[in-house]
């Protein structure tokens, strides 16, 4: 045999030995009383290598006691007897597993499903320990709920690092306030996010009565998307087939912002709301509602609430009455957003994403085998953690367009003086203008805000 071979599955086939003798009998402790007593193949599986599975074919010694007649194989050091696997195998399906379906684990590796569904539950008890061990309340809280296994069971997740804490096997109110109230640091906790979903409010304000609550601004926003939808599909029925087909095809442009719309998808926007009333007021009001979130205070959001409701036409009140209730009911928690970090539960559902693909992946996991990945998958590193900030703050720094509200880095900023400076203007920065370089107009909203030496407004 050479050094190694290749065999006709494609799997690397490795002879190994190991010439150290054992000090004593592992039967008696007899120590230096041992002989060789002939040798046996033993073929241990390995980590794989190169992506073909990987095997160590081990002549092993056998030893017998002169003492107790009793006989033993060599003791081999970062081997897992048992399995009949390397410690570095073991070590690779424990991680492995906690990423990939068992199946597919099972053959990269070689062995048998039930063999990595046994580790990974050794394993998932381990680190399910040291992770509650060192469990304490985030900052910034997320819950949320999804359905796994025809059940909704409800997450917990740290908002600013979007990993999850916690993921319970249902999502009553007894068993959110049990692990709220039995949660190490809950008074630390400053913003819990969470969708319109009573008995979450009332169970943070039970067990974290410190922490502020904030309705995810997406679930709000998408309640008027749904009755965008509802006027679009009223009207889409009246319409022949031709023209039904057309509406179908272009309904996106209904539901995104106006600056996210290509050239000629706000052409064709633009044709549908000015030849159909029945659209355009639906949209108006939709684009009216979601402009609620652009204030940067909950002040002038909550004066913009109250002017919304109040303005939206007789005829579209049934059509936004789910917005107009939502908003009224839970109108101190959606005010929230504005004062307390802009928070939102973007991260748990991002997560939620995850872990359905995960169960969808590996079909058949029990509760405890997906709960396992979802707490203790991959994590993001330090590196990455610390791009994520950085462009976190990336976007915080950006400017946004009056006009077109696109954002943009203030370095790129075109800029053009209101006088030459030839002519006696200044070259302060009260004689400059910025231009967006999206839509190419003027940010004139300075021209308009009061100076000390304005003016004062005639009564």
């Amino acid at each position: 045999m050479t050094e190694y071979e290749i065999d006709s599955d494609g799997a690397y086939r490795i002879p190994a030995s190991y010439n150290t003798a054992p000090e004593h009998c592992e039967k008696c402790g007899a120590v230096g009383n041992l002989y060789k007593h002939g040798t046996k193949k033993t073929v241990f599986v390995d980590a794989p290598v190169h992506g073909r599975q990987t095997f160590i074919e081990v002549t092993r010694l056998r030893f017998r006691c002169r003492d107790c007649g009793g006989t033993f194989m060599q003791p081999l050091p970062d081997m897992d007897d048992t399995r009949r696997m390397t410690v570095r195998c073991r070590d690779y399906i424990a991680r492995q597993a906690l990423l990939k379906p068992n199946t597919h684990v099972a053959e990269d590796v070689g062995v048998n499903e039930k063999v990595i569904r046994q580790i990974s539950s050794e394993n998932s008890e381990v680190l399910l320990a040291e992770h509650f061990e060192t469990l304490r309340a985030p900052r910034v809280l997320g819950i949320d709920e999804l359905k796994i296994g025809k059940e909704m069971r409800a997450i917990f997740t740290d908002v600013e690092t979007s990993w999850p804490i916690e993921l319970l096997p249902g999502r009553s109110s007894e068993e959110v306030v049990h692990f709220l109230g039995n949660l190490p640091g809950r008074k630390e906790t400053e913003v819990v996010t969470i969708d319109m979903w009573r008995p979450y409010r009332e169970a943070v304000s039970y067990a974290m009565p410190q922490a502020v609550i904030v309705v995810d601004k997406w679930h709000v926003l998408r309640i008027a998307n749904d009755a965008m939808e509802t006027a679009r599909r009223r009207y889409q029925g009246l319409l022949k087939d031709k023209d039904r087909r057309e509406l179908k095809r272009g309904k996106a442009i209904f539901l995104k912002a106006p600056y996210n719309l290509t050239d000629s998808e706000l052409l064709n926007l633009d044709g549908w709301l000015k030849n159909v009333p029945e659209l355009r007021g639906a949209y108006e009001t939709k684009e009216a509602f979601k402009a609620i979130w652009k204030h940067k205070n909950s002040d002038d959001a909550r004066e913009a609430l109250h002017a919304w409701r109040a303005g939206v036409p007789k005829h579209l009140l049934n059509l936004f009455r789910p917005a107009m209730t939502a908003t009224k009911n839970w109108e101190r928690e959606v005010l929230n957003y504005f004062d307390h970090g802009r928070f939102t539960n973007a991260p748990t559902e991002a997560r939620n994403r995850v872990i359905k693909m995960t169960n969808r992946l590996g079909a058949g996991y029990s509760f405890d085998a997906i709960r396992a990945r979802a707490l203790l998958g991959k994590r993001p590193g330090r590196v990455k953690a610390e791009k994520v900030a950085a462009e976190k703050a990336r976007k915080a720094s950006m400017v946004e367009c009056d006009i077109c509200k696109a954002l943009f880095e203030p370095s790129g900023l075109e800029v053009s003086h209101i006088t030459p400076i030839s002519a006696g203007g200044s070259a302060g920065p009260e004689n400059r203008l910025s231009v967006c370089p999206q839509c190419h107009r003027f940010h004139t909203k300075e021209w308009f805000k009061p100076h000390d030496d304005s003016t004062p407004l005639s009564e």
